[in-house]
């Protein structure tokens, strides 16, 4: 049995649990509607939280074209970043809580959850009734804290792990911070940068840096 570290890793979802295609380019591509949401992607951290609310909403009408079951089928055409599974299951031996904390639909993250044995995830709530419960990248902190006082993890045994600008303000706030991303944000000068790293790889670093607190 391995050694019981303990600790916290969150981790993002789209780009770095996930590679390739978005979880909503994926369900984009099942309406039709690729083009339109790869045209959002690219703007979307220059846009503000209006103008993202308003797309989202545009989304859920998009998604009132086919029944919710058969657009949750569609999430494993979505792909894995390498050994995702393989690095969850690496954590959780070493006795460290994992959580995803993304702000695409709620249903996708526990859906992805679900796959990893991921016991905590958090992202942007969809109601059956077509309400929007938005999560934004700032909210994630506060999440992130919250979560860390519940189980109640010290500060030094806190990594996040994310792939872009919006991860930022997550990764700042951990004593532990990843980044998966194919360039280094600015203002990231403490962030142990792993670019395109399959998850084995992340979790050994993150249980190496744990370790070294011990």
């Amino acid at each position: 049995m391995s050694h019981q570290l303990g600790g916290l890793a969150v981790f993002d979802l789209d780009g770095t649990l996930l590679r390739g295609p978005t979880v909503c380019e994926v369900l984009a591509q099942t309406l039709g509607r690729l083009d339109q949401m790869r045209q959002l992607e690219v703007r979307i951290l220059g846009l503000s939280d209006v103008a993202i609310a308003a797309a989202r909403a545009g989304m859920v009408r998009w998604y009132r074209e086919i029944p919710p079951a058969d657009l949750v089928s569609r999430l494993g055409l979505v792909t894995l970043a390498p050994r995702a599974a393989e690095g969850i299951a690496l954590l959780r031996r070493h006795g460290v809580a994992v959580a995803i904390a993304s702000i695409t639909w709620e249903f996708a993250v526990a859906w992805f959850a679900r796959q990893l044995h991921v016991d905590y995830y958090v992202g942007t709530q969809l109601d059956p009734d077509g309400t929007i419960r938005h999560f934004w990248p700032r909210d994630k902190v506060p999440w992130l804290q919250g979560l860390r006082d519940t189980l109640q993890i010290p500060a030094s045994r806190v990594a996040a792990v994310g792939d872009s600008g919006g991860d930022v303000e997550m990764l700042r706030a951990v004593r532990v911070p990843l980044f998966v991303g194919a360039t280094r944000p600015r203002g990231l000068p403490e962030v142990t940068h792993l670019a395109g790293a399959g998850i084995v790889t992340v979790a050994q670093c993150i249980i190496q840096k744990f370790a070294s607190e011990a």
